[in-house]
């Protein structure tokens, strides 16, 4: 299923996306090289069963690779053994020009038929707490706060 506004589509992601992808990455506080942005897309893209993502084109036409993508979102089944299976929103940015345009709600209504298609009931995203303007989004979008957490990272050698 496809979505379609005046201003821009909603399709799977294709590997012609990927320097579009690269460059909203850093809008979104991800800046690296395109060659490692592809080569987790790739991973990404061998694990369809379990992983997917969505990207809004800007027009309408969704045969166009000329599209320039405005948005990503992925989703990804999540399994733990905590709790049952769920979806997880693992990243969604809206390019900084089409924000406030219905692009990011369009997104994550696409992930949600997608988790519900694979069985899951709920979906679950993890955001910054300096993110604000995220947490606002998402609870326009439906989504309750759970709770605060801290995240820690120990580099392996």
């Amino acid at each position: 299923m496809e979505v379609n506004t005046s201003d821009f589509s909603i399709r799977v992601a294709r590997k012609a996306d990927i320097p579009d992808i690269t460059r909203l990455n850093a809008q979104l506080g991800y800046p690296e090289p395109e060659p490692a942005v592809a080569l987790r897309f790739r991973r990404i893209l061998r694990d369809r069963r379990d992983h997917r993502v969505f990207v809004a084109a800007a027009g309408t036409s969704t045969a166009s690779s000329s599209d320039a993508i405005v948005g990503w979102i992925h989703v990804f089944i999540d399994k733990l053994l905590t709790v049952g299976p769920r979806a997880e929103i693992g990243g969604l940015v809206v390019d900084e020009q089409w924000r406030s345009r219905g692009v990011g709600a369009a997104l994550v209504h696409r992930a949600e038929p997608w988790a519900q298609h694979k069985g899951l009931s709920q979906v679950v995203v993890r955001t910054n707490v300096l993110r604000t303007r995220a947490h606002g989004f998402y609870e326009k979008c439906g989504y309750q706060l759970l709770k605060h957490s801290k995240v820690y990272n120990k580099k392996l050698t």
